[in-house]
């Protein structure tokens, strides 16, 4: 049980530093490509913004756990966590203002939402890749030491 907190504390901490270093990129690249009234309303709301920052990092870095766990298969662990994800970011998103929502413009809103769930499966792939990667070299790693002490 103590294990599981600690690795439910690491995740959460995790999805913590996923969501500010993202806000911090995100105001930085308004600040560097002329977003400065976008940016003006993140520091007029600048505690509301950066909570909000951090409940999507929870939500998209934290439910990463579920890849730590054996039982779901690797699809049903994307569905549930990309599920998370868009269930928290998007009406957090739209809230905050990050996202302008115009009932009255439904295609807008849903190019909208689509656009958001094409980022967060380009990030979801990045991430992919680069585990995919380190189990490679880990497993390699692995085989030459068996081999090593196989003589």
């Amino acid at each position: 049980m103590k294990q599981m907190i600690k690795l439910v504390s690491k995740y959460i901490f995790y999805g913590i530093s996923l969501g500010c270093t993202s806000f911090v990129l995100m105001c930085l690249s308004f600040h560097l490509f002329g977003g400065e009234a976008f940016l003006a309303m993140i520091f007029e709301e600048f505690a509301r913004q950066s909570i909000g920052a951090m409940v999507i990092g929870i939500a998209c870095g934290g439910t990463a756990i579920i890849y730590q766990f054996d039982k779901p298969s690797a699809m049903v662990k994307t569905i549930i966590h990309f599920s998370v994800g868009m269930v928290v970011f998007y009406p957090t998103a739209i809230s905050l203002g990050w996202i302008p929502f115009h009932p009255d413009q439904i295609i807008y809103t849903v190019l909208q939402f689509l656009g958001s769930c094409g980022i967060f499966m380009i990030i979801w792939l990045c991430f992919y890749l680069f585990n995919r990667n380190e189990a490679k070299m880990i497993n390699e790693r692995l085989k030459e030491l068996n081999r090593s002490s196989n003589p």
